[in-house]
């Protein structure tokens, strides 16, 4: 199985051969972006310039403006001053720079909110993912995805698993548990690091957000389950890498507090009841 689309009737993408084709928008050549990326920060100042050149890459091959934003979470290296860099570098490098550490979510909301692009899509400044993943991601939203979400479970099923710790795959299973008894998503892997969107869309989710770290991606996913839009879950395989600033212990019992307000938050009628017009 290549994918999962939660809502029926979205059309087969026609094939193509330029990853600009598959965008969600009639937006042409000097209007707005038709695909925004952003890419969350938080003492990632060695790989950044890397992760930089690769982003660059791809983008320089599309035939529409594409921007990228870069946010800063309050870091406490060079990672803010290799923002500014990369900024003076690429015209279409956007700083988002928080004075002080918030969380993923609270700095993905930030950097959302600054974009303009027909798509939106956030991965994590390691490329945990390949950026060819994006391309896939589009074709999703071209044929009327509203949000499209990396898949790891599905990855496996496709024989690409990466080795994982036996403490990691208890702890996302207990997790993934309590999401589906609290919230009843019915989504196996809410917590991968790479979503899309129509640009409308998540504009729309992240600002009514209100959860700043890692259990973000729950109340977006618990938002676009109520708000009926239609989810495509993507199968992605992550790529092994190191340095990551997830500390299992602490943050899953943060994330287990949050999934607990969410709940809570949901039950209350807290959330708007319905998106805004949503136009792209």
């Amino acid at each position: 199985m290549e994918g999962a689309t939660t809502s029926p009737g979205a059309p087969e993408p026609e094939a193509t051969d330029r990853a600009s084709d598959h965008l969600p928008s009639d937006q042409g050549p000097g209007h707005r972006p038709a695909l925004s990326l952003v890419i969350p920060c938080y003492n990632e100042a060695p790989r950044l310039p890397g992760t930089v050149q690769e982003v660059a890459r791809f983008c320089d091959t599309w035939a529409r403006p594409c921007e990228v934003v870069l946010v800063d979470d309050g870091s406490r290296d060079g990672t803010r001053e290799a923002i500014l860099q990369a900024a003076s570098a690429h015209a279409f490098v956007r700083p988002v720079l928080l004075p002080r550490n918030r969380g993923k979510g609270a700095a993905l909301r930030a950097g959302v909110a600054t974009t303009t692009g027909s798509a939106v899509v956030f991965f994590d400044a390691d490329l945990s993912y390949p950026i060819v993943t994006v391309e896939a991601a589009l074709r999703e939203l071209q044929a009327g995805a509203d949000v499209v979400i990396g898949a790891r479970d599905l990855g496996r099923a496709a024989g690409g698993d990466r080795p994982e710790s036996l403490l990691r795959r208890v702890s996302h299973g207990v997790f993934a548990a309590l999401v589906d008894h609290y919230l009843h998503l019915g989504i196996p892997d809410t917590q991968c690091g790479f979503k899309a969107f129509r640009g409308s869309v998540a504009r729309a989710l992240f600002a009514s957000l209100t959860v700043d770290r890692f259990a973000f991606d729950v109340e977006l996913l618990a938002l676009a389950r109520s708000w009926n839009l239609r989810i495509h879950r993507l199968p992605v395989t992550p790529v092994q890498r190191d340095g990551s600033s997830v500390r299992l212990v602490r943050d899953s019992l943060e994330m287990w507090r949050a999934l607990v307000r969410i709940r809570r938050q949901v039950r209350e009628g807290r959330y708007p009841a319905a998106p805004p017009l949503l136009e792209d």
